[in-house]
């Protein structure tokens, strides 16, 4: 890994409020977000460039991992925190093992860390064996990919071991990083694009939810920005018309070759949504969101929404069993009582009784020492269907998972 950090003694209040009203000022001006409170707080610089910020206990650190964004995050890090230090009321000690500061040379910087590190990486990809899986800097707590055999999971969409056998490390770095450059060109703007099209956006769902909303906006300008300064950069142009059309946007880019990896995006297809230690299978656009301690997961279209599951999780200190009275079995519809391992499945169907033929399933997973408790209201058999999918695919973290450690 190579990291960056800004550290130093913080005496007073006053002190501190000082050094955040610094970090505010220079983040202004070089245009990226900055959020605190109560000490802990992040810059927002791209798509995995995040400056995590923690000022407490007398004590402020700013730090990150460049090596998951590529060496013009290096070199644009390290020109922020000489600014942040500069003009600081206390003393802050930058700590980058490159030395960027010293020459302002990124080839240098390249050479010295960021191609090594892509070489020992691609080398680990390309020895993943048949049945191997692994993730690569996949820092989401919301939701997980659901893994392919002998593939990496990365913010740039699944790479299979086979594919680094044939790419120089040049074109890897292309890949792999979103900002390689000193300057944001071209590359920049498009894997900025790619990582938010294969992380974080919704696609058809983008319309009912404003940070979803934003997300597509920031995608489209990101590619046509892209595509202004280079007319011939291979762009997911599928996926860019899919966004215009949602958002009512004009199209502004023409007569451009497609990307490569064609269909873009993992949460077109289902995901792992995380909550505690169980990995909910649901469909991936879905909007997601908490009540509490509980987590609804919601599929709607632009009239009605079609599914719509809560579900809240409990522990014990001792094994669990099923609570059966909350399972109202009386004029059920249909009934699902299945064992998978150590994990045990009970749930009923009911119609409910309110004009809209709503269809209500209720449900209790149970493993070990902890349970869900799942309610979900699905608008016809279809989506009753997937609810039942997803309770035939819950798993739990803890249980033992295949991989290959490649975070060199």
């Amino acid at each position: 890994m190579i990291h960056i950090s800004l550290e130093g003694i913080v005496k007073t209040k006053e002190d501190e409020n000082a050094l955040i009203d610094q970090i505010e000022k220079v983040c202004h001006e070089y245009k990226v977000l900055f959020e605190i409170d109560h000490g802990i707080g992040s810059i927002y610089v791209c798509p995995c460039g995040v400056i995590e910020v923690n000022i407490s206990n007398y004590y402020a650190i700013l730090k990150t991992n460049t090596a998951l964004v590529g060496p013009g995050y290096h070199a644009f890090v390290c020109e922020l925190f000489d600014k942040i230090q500069k003009g600081s009321h206390i003393y802050l000690s930058l700590d980058d093992e490159c030395d960027y500061l010293e020459d302002h040379d990124l080839n240098r910087i390249k050479d010295l860390a960021f191609y090594p590190y892509m070489h020992r990486l691609m080398d680990s990809f390309s020895k993943m064996k048949e049945e191997d899986e692994a993730t690569y800097a996949w820092d989401d707590k919301s939701y997980l990919p659901v893994a392919k055999p002998k593939s990496v999971i990365t913010p740039f969409g699944y790479i299979y071991a086979n594919e680094c056998q044939s790419v120089s490390l040049q074109e890897a770095c292309s890949r792999f990083y979103i900002w390689n450059e000193v300057e944001k060109d071209a590359l920049f703007y498009r894997n900025s694009a790619l990582v938010s099209l294969w992380c974080d956006c919704l696609f058809e769902n983008s319309l009912y939810d404003e940070a979803a909303l934003n997300l597509a906006k920031s995608i489209c300008i990101a590619l046509e920005k892209a595509h202004e300064l280079d007319k011939e950069l291979p762009l997911p142009i599928d996926e860019y018309q899919m966004l215009c059309r949602l958002l009512n946007r004009e199209n502004q880019i023409f007569d451009v070759d497609q990307y490569p990896k064609g269909d873009v995006g993992y949460r077109k297809n289902e995901v792992f949504y995380v909550y505690g230690n169980w990995f909910i299978y649901f469909q991936g656009n879905a909007i997601q969101s908490f009540d509490g301690h509980t987590m609804i997961l919601k599929i709607v279209n632009e009239e009605e929404t079609l599914l719509n599951m809560k579900i809240t999780g409990y522990k014990s200190n001792e094994k669990m069993d099923f609570a059966y009275r909350y399972l109202n079995t009386v004029d059920s519809m249909d009934s699902l009582d299945f064992e998978d391992g150590a994990m045990r499945v009970k749930s009923v169907l009911h119609e409910l009784h309110d004009g809209t033929n709503t269809l209500y399933l209720q449900a209790q997973c149970i493993k070990e020492n902890e349970m869900l408790m799942i309610n979900a209201e699905c608008s016809d058999m279809s989506f009753y269907q997937q609810a039942i999918h997803t309770l035939e695919n819950m798993q739990m973290i803890r249980q033992e998972r295949n991989e290959v450690d490649v975070k060199v």
